[in-house]
């Protein structure tokens, strides 16, 4: 027979064993409608994002099916349960890729950022730009993440952007690769707090360091590498300047944004620009278009129609420099200077297509915390054209001629 004390005992136990199960179930209930909840509000954007598209989207269906868009978003959504947050975005970003939209583009807003910036040259990725912290691995080449070969890396980052322009495809890849929501849910790093990077130094050294992810706010002072500071192109970052030589006799314009600058207006700036031609009397002039990545494609008309009637409207003395960042707006700035103007085009293809669609709006998908911009209209540039804007001399995009600051697009149009 169990004593008074031995019973109590006995109870208490069943009572605490008991509350134990009672409280054990109530937090996992409260965890199962958290994730149910959250699962919902994942389930929300999801449909916003096909609502918004398949409705107010110029035309997202002429490179897929209406069927096969709505097919891989139900697909999405019955899988979703089974995904985190940073899984369901790429999901989405490869969706959103297959309508081979330029302009529809989805921003992914992650909390945390690698501490570096990159740019992808023929030779590989290279760290270009740091934080303070990590300023000693700008020019180091990056061999791998997470024991992730960049070759896998840059074939894992290609299924979220759309491929019918390399140009497009490669400045998408630098654009994405430091965001830690993509590169989390395409598997590539898993800790946010021990990254380790596999990097080869300038004297051929492999190095292993570990490095932790930084909140955006936090990143005030980006630290550059030092061929941005002797290179003519990166000297100044307002949205239109010039550089006269006199030693050679080159006028160099660098239309950066096609957007008016707060401190001139850009028929004032033209108006300068062509009253130090008409007094230099200039052997060339060059255009450089490479880091122009749009706006309002009216701002240079001012340019364009000034340039026809002037002497050096020939192609050896009207130079116009395009690269991978050339879309939209500038695109079509440089679509009419080739179709109107003897200039000769140098650098790289376009990133834009010559015919796309355009004229962007955009939306929050609120609890995937990203923005998502769609294309309203059709911009025929060029009857019958199809892919980037070549140029007509190609120049490499080399990381051995950056290292040295040599910029080959002003070299040679200068020889």
């Amino acid at each position: 027979m169990l004593s008074i004390r031995k019973c109590r005992t006995a109870i208490e136990t069943s009572n605490f064993m008991k509350l134990t199960k009672s409280v054990t179930l109530f937090f996992l209930l409260i965890v199962f409608l958290q994730v149910a909840f959250s699962q919902d509000k994942v389930v929300s954007d999801i449909e916003m994002y096909r609502r918004t598209i398949s409705n107010k989207h110029k035309n997202p269906f002429t490179k897929i099916s209406k069927d096969f868009f709505n097919q891989q978003l139900d697909t999405l959504i019955s899988e979703a349960t089974t995904l985190n947050r940073e899984q369901v975005t790429v999901r989405l970003l490869k969706i959103n890729a297959s309508i081979g939209d330029e302009h529809t583009i989805l921003f992914p807003n992650a909390d945390f950022y690698l501490p570096f910036q990159f740019k992808l040259f023929d030779e590989g990725i290279a760290i270009t730009i740091s934080d303070s912290l990590h300023k000693k691995y700008l020019l180091y080449e990056v061999l791998s993440i997470d024991a992730t070969s960049v070759a896998e890396i840059t074939s894992l980052l290609k299924t979220t952007i759309k491929q019918d322009n390399l140009s497009y495809s490669k400045y998408f890849e630098t654009f994405y690769l430091n965001n830690t929501s993509i590169l989390q849910g395409l598997g590539i790093i898993k800790n946010l707090l021990e990254i380790k990077f596999k990097l080869l130094s300038l004297h051929g050294d492999t190095i292993i360091t570990t490095v932790s992810s930084i909140k955006k706010e936090v990143i005030t002072n980006w630290k550059y590498a030092e061929p941005y500071n002797k290179l003519l192109a990166y000297s100044s970052h307002s949205n239109y300047w010039f550089q006269y030589n006199e030693s050679n006799r080159i006028l160099y314009f660098n239309y950066r944004s096609c957007a008016e600058s707060e401190n001139e207006s850009f028929a004032s700036f033209n108006k300068r620009l062509f009253d130090v031609i008409n007094e230099k009397k200039p052997a060339k002039l060059i255009l450089d278009l490479r880091f122009n990545g749009g706006g309002n494609s009216a701002i240079l008309n001012p340019f364009i129609t000034a340039i026809k009637k002037s002497v050096l409207n020939n192609k050896n003395s009207f130079f116009v420099l395009i690269g991978e960042k050339v879309m939209s707006s500038s695109l079509m700035n440089a679509i009419e200077l080739k179709r109107t103007t003897n200039a000769t085009f140098v650098g790289e293809a376009t990133g834009g297509n010559i015919n796309h669609f355009g004229e962007i709006k955009s939306f929050e998908l609120p609890n995937l915390n990203m923005r998502v911009t769609y294309s309203t209209k059709y911009w025929e540039n060029w009857k019958n054209m199809e892919g980037s804007l070549t140029p007509d001399i190609y120049i490499s995009n080399s990381f051995s001629n950056f290292i040295k600051a040599s910029d080959k697009a002003i070299e040679i149009i200068s020889e």
